[in-house]
């Protein structure tokens, strides 16, 4: 990729990220600095329990593990209890908790729903969540402000806990859940699961990366999620549905299991199009557009597909973010973390201008 993040980029990242946070513990509009101090360490300490290991804090710099995500999210969350709330969908085969957070800046905002690292390997995703999290919440770049106060919020930054944490733990490449599904063979294909057109390009074969699994929503971080979003979120809220993936840098729209534009696939694409033109003049990174079965390959049950026909969410996108083309194209390197994340900031900001030119929010 050419080029570097803009200092403009950089104003936000890692070291205003901690002078933020830093003035957080420190400082009070009133005054009152040590009692302020005091109850911001007794807060944070609060949160873990005395024999705790010792995580890194997220700066961008490396690839986080499931622990070192929670941990963040747990900080943010008290330090802005105001702004950013915690919830969980359930409990995953292994019995790790579902966990993300919602950001909401303002009252009655349509939302836009993300979630990230349904497939385990894809370490860039969830690294690049926490990014738009800290962006949402410490920028002050008038065009990422108004992008924070457009919408609530939902983000999931690993849905595929169990598999995440395998791949941090044993297998780096792991993509699939760990849920057995036959004797000798484990995990499931989560978007393959989705209960949208799934026994239409089904995948049988427990052995394969793409396995959709025995029936539609038979894994139960499928389940979790379904559920959440059906009885947790006002029905109709939800405008935007994001499905975050790597690696081939392409922003897609429905279908996966056919060639036939959807309905609105001209405002799709005109949305699609917002992210992709937003970005290259900054960074030069050529994201393609279009559907999930013209560039990719066709398949069925996933999850961009169901929330667009299931739910009816207008907008709805799986957004790959860099690796195509690279011999490892699932292990990005650290150091391009930060302009991968910034870069995808940048997309969203053009994308959610198109789709308010659109009327959708």
């Amino acid at each position: 990729m050419a080029g570097n993040p803009s200092q403009e980029s950089k104003q936000f990242i890692v070291g205003t990220f901690t002078n933020e946070l830093r003035r957080a513990r420190d400082c009070r509009p009133g005054g009152d600095t040590i009692s302020h101090k005091e109850r911001s360490l007794l807060l944070i300490r609060s949160l873990f329990p005395k024999k705790r290991p010792i995580y890194r804090i997220i700066d961008w710099t490396f690839y986080p593990t499931l622990c070192e995500i929670y941990f963040w999210m747990d900080f943010i969350m008290a330090q802005y209890p105001e702004i950013v709330t915690g919830f969980d969908i359930g409990r995953s085969y292994e019995g790790r908790l579902i966990r993300g957070v919602k950001l909401s800046f303002k009252r009655d905002r349509k939302a836009i729903f993300i979630e990230s690292n349904i497939h385990a390997r894809e370490w860039i995703t969830s690294a690049a969540c926490t990014y738009l999290i800290m962006a949402l919440l410490f920028s002050r770049d008038p065009d990422v402000r108004e992008l924070a106060e457009s919408l609530d919020w939902w983000i999931i930054p690993v849905l595929n806990v169990d598999g995440f944490a395998y791949s941090h733990e044993k297998e780096r490449l792991w993509r699939k859940s760990r849920k057995p599904a036959s004797p000798d063979c484990i995990g499931t294909d989560l978007n393959r699961n989705f209960n949208y057109k799934w026994s239409l390009r089904r995948c049988t074969d427990p052995r394969s990366n793409v396995y959709s699994g025995p029936h539609p929503e038979s894994e139960p971080e499928v389940q979790q999620l379904i559920e959440f979003i059906n009885n947790y979120i006002p029905e109709g809220s939800i405008k935007i549905y994001v499905a975050l993936h790597s690696a081939a840098q392409a922003v897609l729209v429905p279908w996966t299991h056919t060639k036939v534009p959807p309905k609105n696939y001209d405002s799709l694409m005109y949305v699609a199009k917002a992210f992709v033109e937003a970005l290259y003049p900054r960074y030069h990174t050529k994201y393609r557009c279009g559907s999930s079965a013209n560039i990719l390959k066709m398949f069925s049950g996933g999850s961009k597909d169901w929330a667009y026909a299931v739910k009816h969410i207008p907008i709805a996108f799986t957004i790959e973010l860099p690796g195509r083309g690279r011999p490892k194209p699932f292990e990005l390197p650290e150091r391009e973390i930060l302009r991968t994340s910034a870069e995808m900031l940048t997309g969203f900001i053009g994308m959610i201008k198109a789709v308010k030119e659109l009327g959708y929010i």
